[in-house]
């Protein structure tokens, strides 16, 4: 799937292959959003990884909340993505970003990103013992909201051994008062569990890299309705500098986002810029997934319980 999408893109350049990049990213939006059957006016944001994934909910919240105090509790330390708990704080994680390449060495929070604080969990005890996680994030939220900040809470759904947190947070009073995200990017969920979460206005991280066997570094965040239409009718963001080279615009550009972010395209519009390799990634994700697309949901599940019990 991938050779044949290089074959129709080989040789483009410039205005050229923006356009033809704009349009396989869209058409790899909605052929996600049918194999996930989203609810209507759910929207999907392509990433560069589940760890990257870890800044956009920090943009929303700044889109829909504008200059509060955000607080981030994250959980499972060492069995999530080893870039999630840095890139919750705004930070960088790696020496390279997706779209500036090599960083300067002093570089070591995002534009726009600075004064995130928040909480980050381990999974297990030293004694290998599982930490309640969703209880220590219920605290953490009674924490934030006593300060007046505005917290981003996360449970995991499968980290890297399989564990998941006992409750999945969503957003409460529809965003307003916090923001549920749900790490799935393991990806190992029912698609009624799916739209449980989405349900409770929760955001959710998801790759194909994982269960459905994509090459690395291929993610997004799936934005609930209720979300969603607040984004559609927000202002654009009054921290530009968020979207600038050295902030989202080091991850994205405009052409992997849903119609719901308009307001940001400006800010991350670059049309020099082109994530090609995202887009060859996520199309060998796509495949994975069609390939078992007619596989019931039951059959589905019941193979993944099967392997997380050897």
């Amino acid at each position: 799937a991938s050779k044949e999408l290089y074959e129709k893109l080989v040789g483009l350049e410039g205005k050229d292959l923006e356009v033809e990049i704009r349009k396989v990213f869209e058409d790899q939006r909605s052929r996600l959003s049918k194999l996930l059957n989203l609810p209507e006016g759910t929207e999907v944001i392509l990433c560069p990884s589940g760890s990257d994934a870890e800044y956009i909910p920090i943009a929303i919240a700044r889109a829909l909340k504008g200059d509060v105090t955000i607080e981030n509790g994250v959980t499972q330390l060492r069995e999530v993505g080893a870039g999630t708990a840095p890139a919750s704080m705004g930070q960088f994680f790696s020496t390279h970003a997706p779209l500036m390449g090599r960083l300067d060495p002093d570089a070591k929070v995002l534009d726009g990103f600075e004064g995130i604080d928040g909480a980050i969990i381990a999974a297990r005890e030293k004694d290998g013992s599982v930490v309640n996680a969703s209880e220590e994030m219920d605290r953490f939220v009674e924490s934030a909201l006593a300060k007046g900040a505005y917290p981003i809470v996360h449970g995991v759904f499968g980290g890297k051994t399989g564990l998941r947190d006992i409750k999945m947070p969503g957003s409460a009073d529809c965003g307003e008062k916090t923001l549920g995200v749900v790490d799935a990017c393991q990806a190992r969920f029912s698609l009624d569990e799916l739209h449980g979460w989405l349900g409770q206005d929760s955001l959710v991280l998801f790759t194909a890299s994982k269960f459905y066997q994509a090459p690395p570094f291929c993610g997004a965040v799936i934005v609930p309705a209720t979300i969603a239409e607040k984004l559609r009718s927000s202002s654009t963001p009054g921290h530009s500098d968020m979207f600038n080279s050295q902030g989202l615009g080091g991850f994205l550009t405009d052409k992997e986002l849903p119609s719901c972010l308009e307001s940001w395209s400006p800010l991350l519009k670059d049309d020099d810029v082109s994530n090609v390799g995202l887009a060859f990634r996520w199309e060998a994700g796509l495949a994975g997934m069609e390939a078992i697309a007619s596989v019931p949901d039951s059959v589905r599940i019941d193979a993944v319980k099967e392997w997380g019990k050897t």
